[in-house]
């Protein structure tokens, strides 16, 4: 099954309570949060991931081996740079955005539907918001697409005032989301955009710690484990355009809203 709609979620709900071994391919955020509810009810869990690390794009391979052996820890049996599983009961490995109407329609698509900050689409009147679009964002400069209800929520609000007819510009608000994992709590706050540095505040493994994505030395991104204030602080600073040094970034004594004032 594919757990994008509430019928499939239903039957993952029925597998589970039947006492079921749970056979997941993807070990990303969908793949990481079922496995982790699945051993909390007490069930069998078998995860096959095809790179070396869970959520390795967005979080990097010391983040993800992290998560692998906290996975590992609560007793999933995750197996690395594999194939998938031809009969796993879960197949979690991203989503694709549903583009047939848009390609009809004649509108610019390019893995998704590309629009500007206040959706607007190619064609004159029609707009386009949620996870199926690639709006462009300001702070980044580039086109992004987000696949998490919370984007999609806000981006539909700032869409539908724009539809309406208001000329105010919507704040440049960074992509943030979370993901509850057994005790763990993770904050991302960024597009999953390329880095070439990263830097840590605490210790790897060791929560509450953050890891703090760089590009040529501008922070474009971070992920915490338990670190709620200094994720959501990252994000203003990111917001701001401010500057900020990987020193300062991996001095646990350095507030960030410093940064702000």
């Amino acid at each position: 099954m594919y757990l994008r709609e509430l019928p499939s979620a239903d039957r993952l709900r029925a597998l589970l309570d039947r006492g079921s071994r749970l056979d997941i391919v993807g070990a990303g955020f969908i793949g990481c949060e079922v496995a982790a509810v699945a051993r909390q009810r007490g069930r069998e869990v078998r995860v096959h991931e095809a790179l070396a690390q869970p959520m390795l794009r967005v979080l990097g391979p010391k983040a993800g081996a992290y998560l692998a052996h906290l996975h590992r820890e609560h007793g999933v049996d995750l197996q690395l740079n594999v194939e998938p599983l031809p009969d796993a009961n879960l197949v979690a490995v991203g989503s694709v955005p549903r583009m047939e109407l848009a390609e009809q329609a004649g509108l610019t698509v390019d893995r998704g539907i590309v629009v500007d900050r206040f959706g607007r689409t190619s064609a004159e009147g029609v707009f386009a918001a949620g996870d199926v679009t690639r709006f462009f964002h300001p702070l980044y400069e580039t086109h992004i697409r987000v696949e998490h209800f919370q984007t999609a929520q806000r981006q539909g609000y700032a869409v539908g005032v724009a539809m309406a007819g208001n000329a105010d510009v919507p704040p440049d608000e960074v992509p943030w989301f979370w993901s509850d994992q057994y005790d763990l709590n993770l904050q991302y706050v960024g597009a999953g955009l390329p880095w070439d540095e990263t830097v840590v505040r605490g210790v790897v493994g060791e929560p509450p710690f953050t890891v703090f994505y760089l590009d040529s030395g501008r922070l474009v991104a971070a992920a915490g484990f338990n670190d709620y204030h200094t994720v959501s602080r990252a994000r203003h600073v990111m917001e701001a355009r401010k500057s900020v040094s990987a020193h300062q970034l991996a001095d646990p004594n350095f507030d960030l809203r410093r940064v702000l004032a």
